[in-house]
C-alpha cells in the first residue's frame, strides 16, 4: 500500500473497534439487545467511530492525491470510487448515511438498526480496508 502513516494508524483503531464491538456483541440476541442501553449506547458509539474513520481515510487519500477537497462526505466516497481507489460507492454511502443518522437523530436509534448492522454488515469495514491495502 503506498498510502501509509496516518492511514495505517486510522486502520489499527479501526482494527481495534471492530474486535472490541465483536468481543462485546458476539452471541447477544435481538431482545437482549434491545433491552441493554449499555450494548445499544456502545454498538452505536464504535459504529460512529468506525465510520469517522472511513471518512477520515476518504479524505486524506483525496488530499495525498490532489483530488479535492469535496465539500461532503458523501463526495468523498464518490471521489475514491472516481481514482479508482474503491470499486463502488456502495456499501460506504450507506455508512455516511448511517452516521449522518446518528449524528442527526441521536435521541434514539432504532435497535433493529444497530442490530442489522452487527449482524450482517460488519464485513463491509473490513472490505474498505482491503480495498486501500490493495493500492
Amino acid at each position: 500500500m503506498k498510502y501509509n502513516g496516518v492511514i495505517q494508524r486510522k486502520f489499527a483503531l479501526l482494527d481495534k473497534q471492530l474486535l472490541q464491538l465483536n468481543n462485546h456483541t458476539k452471541d447477544i440476541d435481538f431482545d437482549t439487545f434491545k433491552d441493554s442501553w449499555i450494548l445499544r449506547s456502545m454498538t452505536e458509539r464504535a459504529l460512529q467511530v468506525m465510520v469517522e474513520i472511513v471518512i477520515d481515510v476518504a479524505e486524506r487519500i483525496i488530499a495525498l492525491e490532489n483530488a479535492g477537497p469535496t465539500a461532503t462526505s458523501a463526495e468523498a466516497i464518490d471521489r475514491l470510487v472516481e481514482l479508482n481507489v474503491l470499486k463502488s460507492v456502495q456499501p460506504y454511502s450507506d455508512m455516511v448515511k448511517f452516521r449522518n443518522l446518528i449524528v442527526q437523530q441521536y435521541e434514539e436509534i432504532d435497535p433493529a438498526i444497530l442490530y442489522d448492522i452487527l449482524e450482517n454488515k460488519m464485513e463491509n469495514f473490513r472490505q474498505f480496508r482491503n480495498e486501500i491495502d490493495k493500492l
